[in-house]
C-alpha cells in the first residue's frame, strides 16, 4: 500500500521529551524529503508557541493536531481549520475538582497557557494540564473523578519535568478532543482514507491516534500498551527511529500486512510457550 499521510507525535517520537529539545539532523532531512510524497503532520499535546520552532525548522506545510487533539492548525498561517474547546459546564466541574483536591494546574486558553491563573472568566479553554501529583493512587482518584463528567475527555501524559518522583500529569479536554477525533477530522481535510495513514507515537495517550492508522507504529522507546497495538515497532528516538519508518514505508513502500502476520505469529509462540511452562 502507498501511505499519503504521516502523524507523528512530538515528544518521545521526533524530539527527546522537554520543552526546548530538536530533532536531529537526520529527522529533519528525512521529514523535509517525505513531504515530496507524502502529508506530515505533527499530533501534539503542546500549544502552537512550544510548536513555532519545529514548524518552521521541518518546513512544515500540512495541517497539525495540536492542544491534545483540541485544535487542528495551518502551520505556515498559524490559521486554526477546526477546534472543540471545552464546554463551559465541563470547565466548571473540572476547577471544582481543582479547587477541593488543591491540584497545580495549566490552561491553555485559545491557545496561550497559564499556570494557576485566580481569574477564570477564558475565552476559549482548549486544554487544562493538572500537574504534580505525588503517587500513581493520588492521580488515579482524581482521573476516576474527572472520568463521571460528561462531554470532556482526560487521560495521562507525561511530565517534561523528569525530576519528579512522580512523572504523569493528568491532561482534560472536550470529549471530541483527542487524538483519534482529529486525526479523523484531519483525514477529512487532507481528502485521504485513514488506512492510507501513518502514526506513530511512544505514549499510551497515543493509542487512540494509531487506533485511527492504517499502520500504527510504537517508537523503540514507547510504553509497552503502545507497543502491543502496533503493527510495527521502530528504533527508539535516540536513534532517529522516525527515519526507519520513513525509509521502510514511505521510501520503499513495505507491506504493513507482512508485519501484522510476523507480530501475530511471535504472538501465537510466545502464549505457546508460556503455556507449555504453565502446564508443566
Amino acid at each position: 500500500m502507498k501511505f499519503r499521510s504521516l502523524l507523528l507525535d512530538v515528544d518521545g517520537t521526533i524530539v527527546p521529551v522537554g520543552p526546548n529539545t530538536k530533532p536531529s539532523l537526520k529527522v529533519i532531512d528525512f521529514l523535509k524529503r517525505t513531504q515530496e510524497t507524502a502529508s506530515v503532520s505533527l499530533v501534539s499535546g503542546r500549544c502552537v508557541d512550544w510548536l513555532v520552532d519545529l514548524f518552521e525548522t521541518l518546513d512544515l506545510t500540512h495541517p497539525c493536531i495540536i492542544n491534545g487533539g483540541s485544535q487542528i492548525i495551518d502551520p505556515k498561517t498559524r490559521q486554526i481549520i477546526w477546534e472543540r474547546p471545552i464546554e463551559k459546564d465541563g470547565m466548571e466541574a473540572v476547577f471544582r475538582t481543582i479547587d477541593e483536591e488543591k491540584i497545580p494546574f495549566i490552561i491553555s486558553d485559545g491557545g496561550i497557557e497559564f499556570e494557576n491563573p485566580t481569574k477564570r472568566n477564558f475565552a476559549k479553554p482548549l486544554a487544562i494540564k493538572l500537574t504534580y501529583f505525588n503517587s500513581k493512587e493520588e492521580s488515579d482518584r482524581c482521573l476516576q473523578t474527572l472520568f463521571k463528567i460528561p462531554n470532556i475527555s482526560a487521560h495521562k501524559v507525561y511530565s517534561w519535568d523528569t525530576s519528579r518522583n512522580y512523572k504523569l500529569e493528568i491532561y482534560v479536554t472536550h470529549k471530541e478532543a483527542t487524538k483519534e477525533q482529529a486525526a479523523r477530522e484531519l483525514a477529512r481535510i487532507l481528502g485521504v482514507d485513514t488506512r492510507e495513514m501513518i502514526g506513530v507515537g511512544d505514549a499510551r495517550n497515543d493509542i487512540p491516534l494509531l487506533y485511527v492508522c492504517g499502520l500504527k507504529v510504537a517508537m523503540g522507546n514507547a510504553d509497552s500498551k503502545l507497543k502491543r497495538v502496533a503493527d510495527y515497532i521502530a528504533p527508539s528516538v535516540d536513534d532517529d527511529g522516525v527515519c526507519d519508518v520513513i525509509e521502510k514505508f514511505i521510501f520503499n513502500e513495505g507491506d504493513p500486512q507482512l508485519l501484522r502476520n510476523n507480530r501475530s505469529s511471535v504472538s501465537n509462540f510466545f502464549n505457546k510457550f508460556v503455556g507449555f511452562f504453565s502446564n508443566h
